[in-house]
């Protein structure tokens, strides 16, 4: 990791880095002439304004006002399309891309009601809720890298890896902090969970209930700046092709964390999750004693061996009684959240620039 510190540092360096009866208006004249397609619908339902326009000034919708714009649309798409990159073909890519537009917009307008409503219950982001926020992140990250990384360090990267600025990432985990306790207002249960309850949902629920597995991999890092990248990458492959022992490989030649230890990761299946992608896809994929193909994250080309999975097994009663607990607290919680939905939606000025979105309808 010292390392990839000092990577990072370099490449930091290099870099300047919305009562009443429903009113009725007659279809109005809008951009080049193009006539808009409104529809006002009762106050039990969203008010939706639906057209089907090219994109104003990339507007992909308003809400109660508010603009979310196509490229907010894109980096969520993206973000989320990160682990596939250079492993599915770019038309495939494309065309997923324009499938998630109209449901990535469903959620970022429901994100943008939920702040709104925030607001409006009085919720106010403490000071230093986004940092402390930040520091549990690095810390966890520093635990499962096995090195040190600062606040600094983790924004850069993440910038490197999904395009997103200091003021974009703080302002999403802001928007979060607003959401989680305008939740914790309106879905916190109260209801108690008798004894009976928590032994018939096991019963009938068992192959629920199990314990973290593991995996053990060992991954070789080659920086993609390195100018003798494309020469060590194909040593790498033709040592192996010649069957040499990859954790000497990785001792040798690799340039990221655990290169003394051969690269090597013993982590929960939990603490895989929280790695950056596409690190947990590549690694669940694999079949042990599989290597990976070369896959690019953080500013590396990274090669890795899955050297052992174990999987989780069931738990008893005694152990899993904890985790059924919280899953009928959710059930109870998901009918509040219906409720809430409802309530968050029917009064929502919506105006959408994106067809096919699927907006909730309350009758």
């Amino acid at each position: 990791m010292l390392k990839l510190l000092k990577s990072v540092n370099q490449a930091r360096g290099s870099q300047s880095c919305h009562s009443g009866a429903p009113h009725i208006f007659t279809p109005k004249l809008i951009l080049l002439g193009f006539l808009s397609l409104t529809f006002f619908v009762t106050d039990s339902s969203p008010r939706i304004h639906a057209q089907e326009l090219p994109l104003q000034n990339g507007f992909a919708a308003k809400v109660n006002g508010e603009v979310i714009t196509l490229a907010e649309v894109m980096q969520l798409i993206n973000r989320r399309l990160e682990p596939n990159v250079g492993r599915v073909p770019k038309d495939l890519l494309d065309a997923e891309r324009e499938k998630q537009k109209p449901i990535v917009l469903r959620e970022l307008i429901e994100r943008k009601l939920m702040v709104q409503q925030a607001g409006r219950e009085g919720i106010v982001l403490p000071e230093d809720a986004v940092d402390d926020y930040l520091q549990k992140t690095v810390d966890r990250l520093s635990r499962v890298e096995g090195t040190r990384f600062s606040i600094d360090d983790y924004l850069f990267m993440w910038k490197q890896q999904f395009g997103e600025s200091e003021v974009q990432v703080r302002k999403n985990i802001g928007e979060e902090i607003l959401i989680s306790e305008l939740q914790k207002m309106k879905l916190t249960i109260s209801t108690s969970i008798s004894p009976r309850q928590l032994r018939e949902y096991y019963r009938e629920n068992m192959n629920e209930f199990t314990q973290d597995g593991s995996v053990t991999f060992r991954q070789l890092l080659v920086p993609v700046n390195d100018q003798d990248q494309q020469k060590i990458i194909k040593q790498v492959d033709a040592d192996l092709a010649a069957n040499k022992n990859f954790e000497e490989l990785v001792r040798q030649l690799s340039s990221g964390p655990r290169s003394d230890q051969g690269g090597l990761y013993q982590l929960k299946q939990s603490q895989l999750e929280d790695r950056f992608p596409p690190v947990p896809e590549v690694v669940n994929g694999l079949e042990v004693g599989e290597y990976s193909e070369w896959f690019q994250c953080r500013g590396y080309a990274h090669k890795i061996l899955l050297e052992e999975r174990i999987p989780g097994g069931p738990l008893n009663f005694a152990e899993a009684q904890g985790r059924i607990r919280m899953t009928l607290r959710n059930q109870l919680q998901e009918k509040k959240r219906i409720r809430f939905e409802r309530e968050l939606w029917k009064k929502a000025q919506v105006e959408l620039f994106i067809p096919g979105v699927q907006i909730p309808k309350f009758s």
